[in-house]
């Protein structure tokens, strides 16, 4: 799903990409002894207030200004300012402006750099570069376009870098917003709305305290100062949750709405009433669509069988994006299924539609769910807007006889199990919901609206490890692991391991074991794969050789926690800014160590135990029947833990690291020297 890329969602990482592959088309030379705008060098002189420790660039402006005509037509003025701090800083002075070719167009692009010495550099037209915006390879066409001015190479720490950017263009919803705060400390950030006068504007500040509006001219502007960086702290939320930003809906008087091409929402039942006509439009069946829904379920024998057939096959159907249309929200209209079908490729809309129309014939109705995947943990409720998603999955009806994680009980529709199926990794039954935002429109017409997401829940990400291993007299250690991966945890692993080559794989296990395991020789890897359940074993053998410590040649010393968790976490004792977003897991393993006949266990860590309100942990270590029995488990639950108790999270860590790290500590049987000849006295 390709919704029309806003303020609010600049372009991700991965599309800078292209930015850095073609970074030679922007070796060009630039304009010299030019001058900068006033706008410019007025942001250059700003004293900087805001924490600039650690950043490699601080972003002085970050300017922003709309005007919309009675017509509906927009005005986009985009205003950036960075000064460079460190050589790493030099990444940010890069311009980009986007723009949609069939509804939108650049007016004018242009950047600066002011050098420490003063000298400026200009760049215009002939210095940018007109790229397709992809989003992945996958993406086979699509309107979104930007264009790309790069000035690395002229800058250095102390230069300025700022750009300037207009587009003019149209969308279909009278909606906008405004992210205050970036990835690096921010100085000053400011948008400006201006609309006709008697046009109806409705704001809402998210993350921050309602901030008044300075207006003036019909211009209504807001602005934050000496905002940090998104702070980099282990186990914390997606930055862009906790980052204040700004919402706004205008709406025109009845006069104007006729000649307004752009829709007001009002309500999330509106969305879902606007846009389900149109999905179920492309939802329709055909002959070869019939036919191919008879060919899936020959045999299937029960009503899950005939279910998780289809979505295995649509799970398999190739992901390629193709946007067009999109200031009339083609990003969210759906390609017909049948078409979908016939070409073997689709977005994340289109294969849910395609699984939609399957599932019809069959006899099973299925609704159209649009998520958040990725950037943000949580939906903003109170503001219905289309462009605060950017995937599509699917909710299926299903009867009492399903049992599953991700069920959600809706009080018209009744039991819904949400599946994705663009996620080739994650069978029917889960929902990989640490990628996704807590909620979801449901695209149902009348009954459709925001809906809350299945909770993630520990058994539905669970590791269970059981090792049997055993020690020689000189430490070394010959030992057999085997981890079941279940639920969500089957789903990394098997992800992991479709993105390396097979003997990659195994590689990335080896360094793996490598961490905790000595000299490791005879390293054998064995996968079971058993989609589509959710379930993925791996058996690993190995020798260590040295893993034990010989001591004053009586005690010998090992530790019983041969490898980490999968999902460790390293806490330090820093202050700390956000929550911590604990995740919903679980893990438990056995280990029975074989001892040297001649040593018994002299020492062995205390057993610990641990219980809060977001998780509770076991350990402990045991002889059996002559054999060292090793125990520990850990169950998490999904829980945001604010910063003023992180104090409580950080410790819980701490002492299950602690003891895991002690050894045990295993005694020599002492050694009787051999009788020599008997003496006689002379």
């Amino acid at each position: 799903m390709s919704p029309r890329r806003r303020i609010f969602f600049p372009a991700p990482a991965r599309r800078r990409a292209t930015v850095a592959a073609l970074a030679v088309l922007w070796a060009l030379p630039a304009a010299r002894a030019a001058r900068a705008p006033d706008w410019l060098e007025a942001a250059a002189r700003t004293p900087v207030t805001v924490a600039t420790k650690d950043a490699d660039a601080v972003l002085l402006l970050n300017e922003g200004c709309e005007e919309i005509d009675r017509d509906g037509e927009r005005t986009i003025r985009l205003r950036r300012v960075f000064k460079v701090l460190t050589a790493d800083g030099k990444k940010h002075a890069v311009a980009q402006v986007g723009y949609l070719s069939g509804s939108s167009a650049v007016k004018s692009f242009k950047a600066w750099t002011v050098r420490p010495g003063g000298e400026v550099i200009a760049y215009a037209r002939k210095e940018t570069a007109d790229l397709a915006v992809h989003a992945a390879a996958l993406e086979l066409y699509g309107e979104a376009r930007q264009q790309v001015i790069a000035a690395r190479d002229d800058v250095a720490p102390g230069a300025v870098f700022g750009f300037e950017s207009v587009v003019v263009g149209r969308t279909l919803f009278h909606q906008e917003a405004w992210v205050f705060q970036t990835e690096v400390p921010t100085e000053r950030s400011v948008f400006a709305l201006r609309v006709p006068p008697d046009w109806k504007v409705t704001e809402r500040m998210v993350n921050h305290a309602p901030v008044a509006a300075t207006v003036a001219d019909a211009t209504r502007t807001w602005s934050l100062a000496a905002l940090p960086a998104f702070a980099d702290e282990p186990m914390s939320p997606p930055a862009r949750s906790l980052a204040p930003w700004l919402a706004l809906d205008f709406q025109p008087p009845a006069k104007d709405r006729a000649a307004t091409t752009g829709l007001a929402v009002g309500s999330w039942e509106f969305l879902s009433r606007y846009f389900t006509p149109k999905f179920d439009a492309a939802a329709q069946a055909d002959d070869a669509l019939r036919a191919r829904v008879g060919q899936l379920l020959a045999g299937a024998a029960t009503p899950w069988e005939r279910l998780q057939r289809l979505c295995n096959f649509v799970q398999q159907v190739n992901y390629i994006s193709i946007l067009l249309d999109a200031a009339n929200a083609g990003g969210f209209i759906p390609r017909p299924a049948a078409r979908v079908l016939q070409c073997n490729y689709g977005d994340c809309k289109d294969k849910a539609t395609l699984l939609r129309a399957l599932l019809a014939v069959a006899g099973i109705k299925a609704y159209p769910l649009v998520v958040l995947a990725g950037g943000r943990s949580r939906l903003e409720s109170d503001w219905p807007a289309p462009g605060q998603f950017n995937h599509c999955i699917l909710a299926i009806e299903v009867d009492d006889s399903v049992r599953s994680l991700a069920l959600v009980e809706h009080p018209k529709l009744g039991r819904l199990l949400v599946f994705d199926p663009t996620d080739p990794f994650t069978p029917l039954g889960l929902l990989y919901r640490s990628r996704l935002a807590d909620q979801g429109l449901l695209l149902a017409g009348e009954t459709g609206g925001l809906i809350a997401l299945p909770a993630a829940r520990p058994e539905g990400d669970r590791v269970v490890r059981v090792i049997h291993a055993q020690l020689d007299g000189l430490g070394n250690l010959r030992g057999r692991i085997e981890e079941r991966f279940s639920g969500i945890a089957a789903s990394g692993v098997r992800r992991e391991r479709q993105v390396r080559k097979e003997g990659d794989f195994q590689k990335y296990l080896e360094h793996s074991l490598a961490a905790t395991l000595p000299a490791l020789r005879e390293v054998k890897v064995r996968p079971q794969d058993r989609f589509p359940e959710a379930e993925f074993v791996l058996d690993l053998e190995f020798i260590s050789l040295g893993y034990g410590k010989l001591m004053r040649d009586e005690l010998l010393t090992f530790k019983p926690v041969l490898v980490s968790r999968r999902a460790a976490f390293r806490l330090t004792k820093k202050p700390r800014l956000l929550p911590v977003a604990v995740p919903a897991q679980s893990y438990e393993e056995r280990a029975e160590f074989t001892l040297p006949e001649d040593c018994t266990v002299d020492e062995a860590g205390a057993p610990l135990q641990l219980e809060t309100d977001f998780g509770r942990y076991r350990s402990s270590a045991r002889v059996v029947d002559g054999k060292l029995l090793f125990e520990r488990s850990l169950e998490l639950k999904e829980l945001e833990v604010p910063a003023a108790d992180y104090e409580k999270v950080r410790v819980f860590f701490e002492k299950i690291a602690r003891s895991e790290q002690a050894p045990v500590v295993l005694r020599r049987a002492a050694r009787v020297a051999p009788a020599g000849p008997e003496k006689v006295a002379p």
